[in-house]
């Protein structure tokens, strides 16, 4: 799935392109993967503008004049794409949008993706669109913040990371990513991290994720490219710190990279937060 920095880099190059332009045509060649909480289809945007692109969670909300937004759930293989017309239609396109001479693809070969088209105003009928966590880009991630999510927790660290309800939000690549920056094992329980492991969770996901927003941003892909070439441990066979074989776990059904050496395995331990307040 597209994660915060694709996501980032995906709503700024479609609103840039987008923003004040009015729907001339509309085709739907998957309508497995279109939702209508309203009678109709995307023949009812056509000659609407587009006012904003919103990034809601995992969703990129466009929302429309005329009372109309498409909130669009990439999930696993979903990506969007700027064509010209004309240009051949790839046979992933699931649908598409022209916008008087610019047109926006969704293509998902996987057709998992979800695109609900609605009236404008509240997410809430949105299957699986919870309250959101904590921006992990914004002021409100602070050390103190972090600290009493991780101590409400009763699973492992990987899966805390994953929980879009309590952060917003991180996706398998990045996860990887931050504890590899933190030097932890996926499969830490949250119950056992200690106040210097939090604060290194924190700093990693700060630093992780601005280093690769602007990464994302400076390589220019074309928005349906996921740029991931640049990650330490994501699909990786060597630990570039240490030169160790990087292995894989299972957490929650889903692959876990992770360097065995920089990322050792604890041992389950309770940590008793009250004696180790200042």
């Amino acid at each position: 799935m597209p994660e915060l920095p694709d996501l980032l880099y995906v709503q700024a190059r479609l609103t840039e392109r987008l923003r004040g332009r009015a729907v001339t045509a509309q085709r739907v060649e998957q309508p497995v993967v279109l939702r209508c909480l309203l009678p109709g289809s995307l023949d009812q945007l056509i000659g609407s503008r587009l006012d904003a692109v919103d990034r809601v969670a995992h969703f990129l909300v466009f929302r429309f004049t005329g009372d109309r937004q498409l909130a669009v759930n990439p999930m696993l293989a979903g990506r969007f794409q700027l064509a010209r017309p004309g240009e051949k239609r790839p046979r992933a396109l699931a649908f598409e949008l022209d916008f008087e001479g610019e047109g926006l693809r969704y293509l998902d070969d996987k057709q998992m993706g979800k695109a609900y088209l609605m009236p404008r105003g509240p997410l809430d009928r949105i299957p699986g669109l919870q309250a959101g966590g904590v921006y992990l880009l914004g002021p409100e991630l602070t050390l103190e913040r972090l600290t009493e999510l991780v101590r409400r927790r009763r699973d492992q660290v990987r899966a805390f990371l994953l929980d879009k309800t309590a952060l917003d939000s991180l996706g398998n690549a990045y996860a990887d990513e931050v504890l590899f920056a933190a030097g932890l094992h996926p499969k830490t329980w949250c119950r056992s991290l200690g106040p210097a492991d939090v604060a290194r969770l924190h700093q990693a996901i700060v630093t992780v994720l601005t280093e690769a927003v602007a990464e994302v941003a400076r390589r220019s892909e074309p928005t349906e490219v996921k740029v991931r070439d640049f990650l330490k441990v994501r699909l990786r066979e060597v630990c570039p710190r240490c030169g160790a074989k990087i292995r894989k776990a299972g957490v929650r059904g889903m692959d876990a990279y992770f360097c065995p050496h920089c990322q050792p395995a604890t041992r389950p331990q309770l940590v008793d937060w009250t004696r180790t307040r200042k």
